[in-house]
């Protein structure tokens, strides 16, 4: 689900607002939120029994957008709590028609601007006479770039002053889709999910302006693509290229049907699918059957593109755009070698990692894609590496004898040894993330001959390559950014702390691979590193600063790696104190572990990370280590296994290999054991999660 990259991108700014109370008038307090909410119930005085309709009406600031029941790529579906009076049942929200939202590769399924979703509440049969407050505790998530979580508490009073609004509550039911009872089955054929409607209506659908289809299961379709339709004297038959999910995890789903009419007017009608003769289709985009070489090299084009985006991707592409403002229009020719020697140095890179992978594959080693990870030494190194070009962009050193030079010539010169460097070096920072469109690509990539491998590793490297090699061709685009000035060398400055960040988190991963004084070392080399700098920027023509840089700093990386055998403090805990120690409810993954639950009748969730794939902690920042992700596990008894494949783990190599993925994240859902004795299909999550996808996989499995 790129569902899937500018969520994940967006959801790091996540930040949560305080709640505030509001009444049937927007309250002015509530300015600072994107979403004013206020509930219009349809009538106040009641006995107890009565159900009442209760709009939740929501005002969205100007470009920002909240979420239909299945929210599309990305998003998360609004949350209703409702207290103040014990016992009240909820029945499921109605939802008005949705609309698309485009979101640069991905679309969405929403509203903007005002929307009021309905939703009948019943109330206890033994209910007070006397005046009540009934509160709707919401949580929402509201998008423009960015993605923030908003809380509201809004209240009405039954059996009190308080007036009804059932005009309001009439006139949002206008805006429902229309329950319609044809007979619906959905298939597949050619890569398509097909919906056949038997309605005796089918003139109704003559001369239309349009056709949206809008299944409330997430995964069925890609939505991003559109509608086709074509009818009989009974039949109106809709086509859509299929999505991520397999019709077999969805027999059931109710479809909303949007079109405008021949007179321009939106309407929607509303109908239950169930799945006819359908081609199973593994969740997540593709099994490795059905990929197909040229939708793998595809997928690995577009997660190349994405990988630009990445935290530790975007300052290295960053600085090679700041060395274009250098140029002028006449040295277009120079601008077009470095794009080429950049796009070099990025594809060369991805050869000598795609081969390297193959040959240890081949021998036999269980080994994935950010293998080279998973070796304290290379993050030592990138650490170290990140460091000292933190402290040049800064400013701390500015020399000019040829080892530190090599350094500084990986990010910041023209000449084409220095782009040809910079290639290599953002596909070494690149390789811990697992961008949307890469899993599947990756791990079909490992399953094919080596010339077909290496084909796709060498369009992930072009995706990479691509935005810097368009800037070098395209005056155009060159001119796009900003002229040459003083801002240049602030610009330069503020990337040294992008350098920093990742220096840092490298160390943290560092600290899961080895002990804690091994960690100390690591440390102490960068202190080492950064003393040395400034002695030769004091003493630049004395050789002796020069040895003593290299003395101390191979020193330092010496110890480190000495520490690397040695037992961290986590890994002398058993598998029980680990789960007490995580905040998750988590056990440590074991082969043994998850054959013995799933021979249980227990759902059971894997998650399987690592302390260097970023996407995994964002996951679980956003998505799993959240109090209403925690709830829901407990409510549903579900056993939540995480695998860490931060150090090399042959069983989870193996897990991985199962579901045709070659590197993390992973996440696979078992659903309970069914009556009739047999386990659901297991569903596999999108690499991108939101809190609407878990729930709705442990709630519909």
């Amino acid at each position: 689900m790129f569902h899937k990259l500018i969520l994940s991108l967006g959801l790091l700014a996540v930040f949560f607002l305080a709640f505030s109370n509001t009444s049937q008038a927007f309250p002015a307090q509530a300015a600072d939120k994107n979403v004013v909410i206020r509930l219009l119930p349809e009538k106040t005085a009641v006995t107890g029994g009565d159900t009442i309709t209760v709009g939740v009406q929501q005002a969205i600031k100007p470009g920002w957008h909240t979420y239909w029941s299945n929210p599309g790529d990305s998003g998360a579906i609004i949350r209703i709590k409702w207290t103040g009076v014990k016992n009240i049942e909820a029945a499921p929200i109605q939802w008005p028609i949705p609309k698309k939202l485009p979101m640069g590769p991905l679309t969405n399924f929403g509203y903007e601007g005002e929307v009021t979703l309905l939703q009948n509440i019943t109330l206890p049969e033994k209910l007070s006479t006397k005046a009540q407050t009934i509160t709707a505790e919401i949580d929402l998530l509201v998008c423009d770039e960015i993605c923030i979580p908003e809380s509201h508490t809004a209240s009405f009073t039954i059996n009190g002053d308080e007036e009804p609004v059932p005009a309001a509550v009439e006139m949002a039911r206008t805006k429902l889709p229309i329950d319609m009872g044809w007979q619906t089955t959905m298939g597949e054929s050619d890569g398509n999910l097909v919906v056949t409607i038997a309605t005796d209506t089918p003139n109704a659908f003559n001369k239309l302006k349009s056709i949206e289809l809008y299944p409330e299961e997430w995964g069925l379709i890609a939505n991003s693509e559109k509608t086709s339709a074509k009818k009989d004297d009974q039949h109106l038959i809709l086509t859509h290229p299929r999505g991520e999910r397999s019709l077999s995890e969805a027999p059931l789903s109710n479809l909303t049907i949007v079109y405008q009419d021949a007179m321009g007017e939106r309407k929607a009608v509303r109908v239950s699918g169930v799945t006819g003769d359908a081609v199973p289709v593994e969740t997540e985009s593709f099994t490795q059957e059905t990929v197909g070489i040229a939708k793998a090299i595809f997928f690995a084009f577009l997660g190349g593109l994405i990988l630009n985006l990445m935290p530790c991707v975007f300052p290295i592409l960053s600085m090679k755009a700041l060395s274009l403002v250098k140029l002028k229009d006449k040295e277009i020719a120079k601008a077009r070698m470095n794009g080429i020697a950049y796009t070099v140095g990025i594809l060369a890179c991805f050869t000598i990692i795609a081969g390297i992978l193959l040959l240890l594959k081949a021998g036999g080693s269980q080994v994935g894609w950010g293998f080279q990870l998973q070796h304290p030494a290379i993050i030592l190194f990138l650490a170290y590496l990140f460091f000292t070009l933190g402290l040049n962009l800064i400013g701390f050193f500015e020399i000019n004898f040829k080892f530190i030079n090599a350094g500084q010539a990986l990010t910041q010169k023209t000449g084409m040894t220095g782009s040809f460097f910079t290639g290599v070096l953002a596909t070494l920072v690149a390789t811990p993330c697992t961008a949307p469109f890469m899993g599947v690509a990756m791990g079909f990539a490992l399953t094919q001959p080596a010339v077909i491998s290496l084909l796709i590793f060498l369009s992930l490297g072009f995706g990479l390559a691509l935005p810097y090699l368009a800037l070098t061709f395209s005056p155009a685009l060159r001119h796009i950014l900003p002229k040459p000035g003083a801002w240049m060398e602030t610009f330069r400055q503020f990337l040294a702390f992008p350098m920093f960040a990742s220096a840092c988190w490298l160390v943290w991963v560092l600290s899961q691979q080895i002990s804690h004084m091994g960690q100390f070392f690591a440390l102490i080399g960068m202190l080492t590193i950064a003393l040395g700098l400034w002695l030769i920027n004091r003493r630049p023509s004395q050789k002796w600063a020069r040895l003593f840089v290299l003395v101390m700093a191979f020193l330092s990386f010496g110890f480190a790696l000495s520490t690397f055998f040695t037992v961290r403090p986590d890994e002398a805990l058993t598998a029980e104190q680990l789960t007490m120690k995580g905040e998750d409810n988590w056990e440590a993954f074991t082969r043994a572990k998850l054959d013995d639950y799933l021979k249980g009748d227990e759902p059971v969730f894997i998650n399987m990370t690592a302390a260097w794939c970023i996407t995994c902690k964002v996951n679980e920042k956003v998505a799993l280590s959240i109090d209403s992700t925690r709830a829901l596990f407990m409510e549903k008894n579900v056993r939540y296994l995480k695998g860490d494949w931060t150090n090399q783990n042959p069983e989870i190599t193996n897990f991985l290999e199962e579901y045709g993925r070659s590197g993390v994240p992973i996440y696979v859902y078992y659903g309970p054991r069914l009556e009739g004795g047999t386990r659901p299909n297991a569903v596999v999550l999108p690499q991108i999660l939101t809190p609407g996808i878990v729930e709705n996989t442990i709630n519909n499995p």
